[in-house]
């Protein structure tokens, strides 16, 4: 995955806060997600703002431990929401 890509919330998900859990109810594809830990995080910082290299730098200072296990779980979590609907491709900023 190119990690300069930005993301965003697909518009017809309808997010819900539940204590730091997140609830993502997708009405056109008639299913929910439930997300917690980094999973939320991501979620979170998907607003078409961030470039996948910035979420993985965000999440990596809250586990700086786990960098290189952060990274691959970042990508895969961004490529499962984005595969599923939920996350929709804003832009690939050029070098």
């Amino acid at each position: 995955m190119d990690t300069k890509k930005i993301y965003r919330h697909a518009p017809d998900c309808l997010p819900e806060d539940m204590d730091g859990e997140i609830l993502v109810y997708s009405p056109s594809m008639a299913t929910t997600l439930h997300l917690n830990g980094p999973s939320s995080i991501v979620w979170g910082l998907c607003t078409g703002e961030h470039s996948v290299a910035d979420i993985i730098e965000a999440v990596t200072e809250v586990y700086p431990d786990q960098a290189t296990q952060v990274r691959e779980d970042i990508i895969e979590v961004v490529e499962g929401l984005a595969n599923k609907g939920f996350l929709i491709l804003t832009s690939t900023p050029s070098d």
